[in-house]
């Protein structure tokens, strides 16, 4: 006689294969492709679309310049990545006649500083070029982070993405203000009273992970500027499987 599974024992594997489903999952994250000469991001976008990694960010410097003319050759080289690709917009990305207005435009964003939810994880990306608005920056990124709490709709991980990095103890972006060091306490103040556990970000053409008084920042610039010495160029693979975001480093050849 076959013996049926109990309805609580139903529930149980249910949630379980559901969990599965949620948390096992990873994405990637690069920055600064700027005068690719080595083509740096057509192979990690290529690997990326091979791996089970189910989207990617590019935290900003897309051309060595902006403008509809170096996003459309932007576009020309990624044509070919099929999974969704997300922007932070990069200091380069306003050169040459590039304009925030326009990038937001030809990439169809929301805005320069924008949200979206992806399973368990919700994702800041924000502006950090406009120092004079830098407040009213992090004053979206408070309202943002409260209506998306963690625990509310099944968000676990909280993470915000940038082109510039926080100035921490061991992270000092250049091209930046005097101020930057208090706008950076402003920001931490905010990632910290909501459980922020992740910062991604590049503009320094290096990688590095820091611990910024608990919380990790990710300083991911190798997809193909030119790198600070003793450097390799690759992209990071964000494993969001356990109760902590865990870092995975790839590094490209050229």
């Amino acid at each position: 006689m076959r013996r049926l599974i109990p309805p609580a024992s139903l529930i149980v594997l249910a949630t379980l294969l559901m969990a599965g489903n949620a948390f096992g999952w990873s994405f990637a994250v690069c920055g600064d492709s700027r005068n690719d000469k080595n083509g740096i991001l057509p192979k990690i976008l290529a690997e990326v679309e091979r791996s089970s990694m189910e989207f990617m960010i590019h935290t900003g410097d897309l051309e060595n310049g902006g403008g509809e003319k170096k996003w459309t050759g932007f576009r020309g080289r990624t044509k070919e990545f099929t999974k969704p690709l997300y922007f932070a917009i990069g200091n380069h990305e306003l050169h040459d006649g590039g304009t925030r207005e326009g990038f937001v435009r030809f990439f169809g964003l929301p805005r320069a500083t924008y949200s979206f939810d992806h399973k368990n994880a919700h994702i800041a990306i924000l502006d950090t070029l406009d120092w004079k608005s830098t407040g009213d920056t992090i004053a979206w990124l408070d309202n943002d982070l409260a209506t998306h709490p963690k625990g509310r709709n099944g968000i676990r991980h909280l993470i915000v993405a940038m082109h510039v990095p926080p100035r921490t103890d061991n992270i000092f972006p250049h091209g930046t203000p005097d101020n930057y060091g208090e706008i950076s306490g402003k920001l931490f103040k905010v990632l910290k009273e909501h459980g922020v556990a992740l910062v991604l970000c590049s503009h320094e053409h290096m990688h590095l992970v820091d611990d910024w008084n608990g919380i990790k920042v990710i300083l991911s610039g190798g997809a193909g500027a030119p790198m600070v010495f003793f450097q390799q160029y690759g992209y990071y693979e964000i494993d969001l499987a356990g109760d902590t975001p865990r870092e995975i480093f790839h590094a490209v050849k050229p």
